[in-house]
């Protein structure tokens, strides 16, 4: 019996050893050039804003295209939080896990507890990593909520504010937001996005979240593009491998595509070196070691369709941050590079043109990159092209798309950008001060535009009896300015300017002035009112009702008249009719009543 026992112990030491093992296996991060946590919402509300459960195809065409370079995760959250995948290297395995998994999101959250999932998702992440680019991608269409009470999710939300977010900020994250819906707590999305420099996007229903995550992938890793033109790309013979997004609209037929020998391939006949994923919306195409020439996709032309290459032979470019301070001076420069280094040969350089596309709003602009040694570029055919586009960016979401013609070969490059005129987000709405709802002023930084701990913000109010009002914007939390609009009067309406000063975080003093602003529910007269130029800033609140000072009373008088004489008609009728009742019916009123 001893020795039974003995071996039995020591069989469970071993097997407790290699769990523990296989435990810091998993969980024990992996360098990389790439960190990248994808973190979704599975609360119930999810089955009405995506009832098609559009979160999974979604997921799966960002997990197909993270490169190697990097180590991903993928948690759901509702009450709880999952670990849906693993963190571990992006290899073949690691897609495979990915997209089988992906089939198990569904919509049966009692919560939406956001506080959590960024806890618990980025456990390790502690200070900064220069080697690495951290990145998290949030998708939730709710607000914080973890508890029926009130008091309990307000917390939440505070920690996440405070303590979260600071620590995610110094670690160099940067968190990219997705609202699914207008009950998701936007204002708190776009600050952690502000305070992370990253990304934030409102999807108007989840028929647009793969496009949204795969602007997502576009700019975590910035991947290697070739110009896709009238769905024909020319591929080089430096081209190692060659993905294709194709973006399938309704109905339409499965796309096809044909290689510079002329023969032709789709999903269900792909050549050996061909790997094909399908969904619904979408097919994705990886050719290993494609033929030189040019390659033809009959299918049809989307702007969101790309070519995604691995290649030694590389466009690099200035990564420009998510958002911009409009003024700011914005020099831009691209070179080509070969297992790293910059190409500087004249004779390369000799037949190389590159060029610069730049769309805002419905305009189109073309810009030629030089290496002139004039203007931004440093010296003349050291390879390295640029331009000045300070000018060019204007307020408002700017496309820029680098594209390069070497004759025997292209290249592509593509940024999306936001260009704002002040380093404050400012939104109104209801705010919950001692359980009742007050509409409140809300002033969110930028923090890669202006440091929290030097901001000063004054509100200049004005009423229609042009009656003045200076109250300075208090700070109530570490990314967060509030002033509670209640004390003015409901039937006024006020307009507000609110002054803005603080420093870069490079040093430099800021000033700026967002409004006028908009607020309280009486109309002006139709003679005052007037479309805000462009610098204007206009929220409203309330639903407003005009009511028209001259009223034609005849004919509101005539609907009156009209029911009084058919009210009166019916009282005749009715006591005609229970005066001629049988006798036993005045006996008994209910029988009557029952017979009616």
């Amino acid at each position: 019996m001893k020795k039974n026992g003995f071996k039995i112990a020591v069989i469970s030491a071993c097997l407790l050893l290699g769990w523990q093992a296989s435990l810091l296996a998993q969980t024990e991060p992996v360098t990389a050039a790439y960190d990248i946590r994808i973190l979704i919402d599975v609360s119930g509300s999810m089955k009405w804003n995506d009832p098609d459960n559009l979160r999974i195809p979604a997921l799966r065409l960002l997990a197909n295209l993270l490169p190697s370079n990097a180590q991903a995760g993928v948690w759901t959250f509702g009450r709880h939080v999952n670990m849906l995948v693993p963190l571990a290297p992006v290899d073949k395995q690691w897609k495979r896990r990915a997209t089988k998994a992906a089939g198990e999101i569904r919509s049966n959250g009692l919560f939406t507890n956001i506080e959590d999932t960024l806890q618990k998702s980025t456990w390790d992440w502690k200070q900064d990593n220069p080697d690495i680019e951290r990145t998290i991608i949030l998708l939730t269409d709710g607000l914080v909520d973890i508890d029926k009470d009130a008091n309990k999710n307000r917390a939440s939300r505070d920690n996440i504010i405070n303590n979260i977010v600071p620590r995610l900020a110094k670690s160099g994250a940067t968190i990219h937001t997705i609202a699914l819906s207008g009950e998701a707590d936007e204002l708190l999305l776009q600050q952690l996005a502000a305070a992370s420099s990253g990304w934030y996007e409102k999807a108007k229903d989840a028929e647009g979240l793969e496009r949204i995550f795969f602007r997502m992938f576009e700019k975590t890793t910035q991947p290697d593009t070739l110009p896709l033109i009238e769905n024909k790309v020319i591929v080089d013979n430096s081209i190692n491998e060659m993905t294709l997004l194709i973006f399938n609209r309704h109905n339409a037929q499965p796309p096809m595509v044909t290689t510079p020998k002329d023969s032709v391939f789709g999903r269900n006949s792909p050549p050996q070196n061909v790997s094909w994923h399908h969904e619904a919306r979408y097919d994705l195409i990886t050719i290993t070691n494609p033929t030189s020439g040019t390659w033809y996709i009959d299918a049809d032309t989307d702007p969101d369709n790309r070519v995604m290459v691995v290649t030694d032979l590389k466009l690099v470019t200035t990564l420009f941050p998510n958002n911009i301070y409009l003024g700011d001076e914005q020099h831009y420069f691209a070179s080509l590079t070969n297992e790293g280094k910059i190409i500087t040969k004249a004779a390369f350089h000799r037949f190389v043109d590159i060029k610069l596309q730049q769309t805002h709003k419905e305009n189109q602009t073309q810009h030629k990159l030089k290496d002139n040694g004039d203007a931004a570029d440093r010296k003349t055919e050291d390879g390295t092209y640029s331009i000045n586009l300070s000018g060019a960016l204007t307020e408002g979401q700017h496309e820029l798309i680098t594209r390069v013609d070497g004759v025997t070969f292209k290249r592509e490059k593509r940024h999306l950008i936001n260009v704002h005129a002040s380093p404050i987000i400012i939104s109104i709405k209801p705010d919950k001060i001692l359980d009742v709802e007050i509409e409140t002023l809300f002033a969110i930084p930028r923090a890669d535009m202006i440091n929290p701990d030097s901001i000063n913000m004054k509100a200049t109010i004005s009423d229609s009896s042009a009656e003045i009002q200076h109250i300075e914007i208090p700070r109530t939390s570490h990314n967060e300015w509030k002033l509670p609009l209640g004390d003015f009067a409901s039937d006024q309406r006020y307009s507000m300017t609110i002054e803005i000063t603080g420093i870069r975080p490079n040093g430099r003093p800021v000033e700026s002035r967002v409004g006028p602003i908009s607020f309280g529910t009486k109309i002006p007269p139709a003679e005052e009112i007037k479309k805000p130029d462009a610098t204007e800033l206009t929220l409203s609140i309330e639903t407003e009702v005009t009511i028209d000072d001259k009223v034609n009373w005849i004919a509101t008088s005539i609907p009156f008249v009209m029911f009084n004489l058919l009210l009166a008609g019916g009282i005749f009728f009715g006591y005609k009719k229970w005066k001629a009742r049988p006798k036993s019916a005045q006996d008994k009123p209910w029988e009557a009543l029952a017979h009616e």
